[in-house]
């Protein structure tokens, strides 16, 4: 799925290794949303605040990607 956001990146799904949580995140832009049915629906949340909110680094490297 293209980014509602930047309309560059696609959305992916992963999943942050320290938890259980998984998202769904822009490639290009770092537009976050926790459920797929909120793209572009409701408001996106930064990648790289998010994981800065619960202690952890904001790396591409703290996720793993989960393919669809």
């Amino acid at each position: 799925m293209l980014c509602p956001r930047c309309e560059q990146g696609d959305v992916i799904k992963a999943k942050v290794i320290a938890g259980d949580t998984c998202l769904f995140l822009c490639q290009e832009c770092d537009a976050s949303w926790f459920l797929y049915e909120d793209i572009g629906v409701r408001a996106f949340f930064d990648y790289g605040a998010y994981m800065e909110s619960v202690g952890l680094k904001p790396l591409w490297s703290e996720l793993e990607i989960i393919p669809e």
